[in-house]
């Protein structure tokens, strides 16, 4: 349980006003040539399009610099997951956030699941790793979709 108010500590203290980098808590893609209204309903049409349902969308500031926040969750890997490690009901569903910067760009990320699979190595099955994964890879994808990259 410590475990997991630490990484909920960790998500709502970071600062998002932040440059793309390399972190062990999130992974991040800027997005260009977008706008942000756009960024987010292109994001939301290739979550849907990988199976990760879209349960809501928070919207955080609607003035500019915007940011928002996607609820995603693929409900048949949950529910595998939860079974074994009920806990992890916490960090559930995903959140991914988008912000807008200065110069337009828009910032969009979600945990880094391979340090949630670090922290959790010992509560999780191979089946439930896997699944992490799985979802990790649904998720990016359909960024890198956005983002022009596939």
């Amino acid at each position: 349980m410590k475990k997991l108010l630490l990484i909920l500590l960790l998500i709502t203290g970071f600062s998002v006003a932040q440059e793309k980098r390399e972190h062990p808590l999130q992974y991040e893609e800027v997005i260009e040539g977008l706008d942000f209204e756009d960024v987010k309903l292109l994001l939301k049409t290739a979550l849907d399009g990988r199976n990760m349902n879209v349960l809501g969308v928070v919207d955080v500031s609607t003035q500019k610099p915007r940011f928002s926040y996607i609820l995603v969750c693929n409900l048949s890997y949950a529910e595998k997951i939860f079974r074994e490690f009920p806990q992890l009901g916490v960090m559930a569903p995903c959140r991914i956030y988008l912000y807008e910067r200065e110069d337009g760009s828009v910032v969009v990320g979600f945990i880094n699941v391979e340090t949630l699979l670090r922290l959790f190595k010992k509560e999780l099955s191979p089946t439930a790793k896997e699944l992490f994964k799985k979802a990790d890879q649904d998720v990016k994808s359909a960024i890198k979709e956005v983002k022009g990259e596939l």
